[in-house]
């Protein structure tokens, strides 16, 4: 009895070793900061399995994949071949790409769950998971979305106060700072200095008015004319780069709304009114 046992137990070890050689070389990549691809290298299938993946945050634990919002080779009749593909866009299931993830892919085959090799990115860890024989009654971890960070276009009112500071809460994933405060710098320091030759040319202006003659006025009338020039020049370079940022971080928030209603676009059930025949019907739509 002891020998059918241990006999049970290899044959069992030997079958779960092979099965993880089924699915290696996984990649994993983001696509416009709003979807996830993962590349994988399928090695063999067999008649039943089903392929299908999970998603690790580091700080939230188990992310719920929504079916609406994954596309590729994924679930049943997936041919064997190399870089098989799957896009999850994970911005339309209500996560933002700012954080590290983890992802596994997974085979069931005859109701055993066998995990995929470790990735190739070395961006992505993976750590062992344990296999479940059923994984329909496995409680599901479904955390709440959190909020998604504000990057759309009313970022540049702060740049038209504060050029540059703006243009830092519009960039994805995460804000960037890089050389963008040096902007505000600029802006107010030709401002400054504008409006010191500003006063500097009224000052030789005013002397220039009280002189008995143009001889001994015209040298005055020179410094505040130098003066003038230098006044029109540095408040207008200050204008422009408070217009340019603003207008980038115009574009770019316009540029970040977009991205979030076309990740909205597609939804799982709509309905619409339509027209059949004459009469007016209700059109359903399911996507999956």
């Amino acid at each position: 009895m002891r020998f059918l046992f241990l006999l049970v137990i290899s044959l069992f070890l030997i079958s779960q070793s092979q099965a993880q050689e089924r699915i290696g070389n996984v990649r994993v990549r983001t696509l416009d900061s709003a979807e996830v691809e993962i590349l994988y290298d399928l090695l063999t299938t067999r008649p039943g399995d089903s392929l299908f993946f999970e998603v690790r945050s580091r700080q939230r634990g188990s992310l719920y994949v929504r079916p609406e919002f994954v596309r590729g080779e994924v679930g049943t009749r997936i041919t064997a071949g190399s870089n098989r593909r799957i896009v999850w866009n994970a911005l339309g299931n209500g996560y933002a790409l700012d954080e590290p993830i983890q992802v596994i892919v997974r085979v069931r085959s005859g109701g055993a769950v066998i995990p995929d090799e470790v990735p190739t990115q070395p961006s992505v860890a993976q750590t062992p998971q344990p296999s479940r024989d059923d994984l329909t009654d496995a409680p599901a971890v479904t955390p709440q979305p959190t909020r998604q960070r504000y990057d759309g276009p009313a970022w540049a009112l702060l740049s038209a106060v504060a050029p540059g500071i703006g243009n830092i809460f519009v960039q994805r994933p995460r804000p960037r700072v890089g050389f963008r405060p040096l902007a505000t710098v600029a802006a107010y320091g030709l401002l400054a200095y504008g409006l010191l030759e500003r006063k500097l040319a009224q000052d030789d202006y005013a002397v220039y008015a009280v002189q008995k003659n143009a001889a001994a006025g015209e040298p005055f009338y020179k410094t505040a004319n130098q003066h003038h020039q230098r006044y029109y020049l540095a408040t207008r370079g200050a204008a422009v780069i408070v217009l340019t940022d603003v207008v980038l971080t115009l574009v770019k928030g316009l540029y970040n709304r977009q991205l979030d209603r076309e990740a909205r676009r597609i939804a799982p059930v709509s309905v619409r009114p339509g027209m059949q025949a004459g009469q007016f019907t209700a059109v359903l739509r399911y996507s999956f």
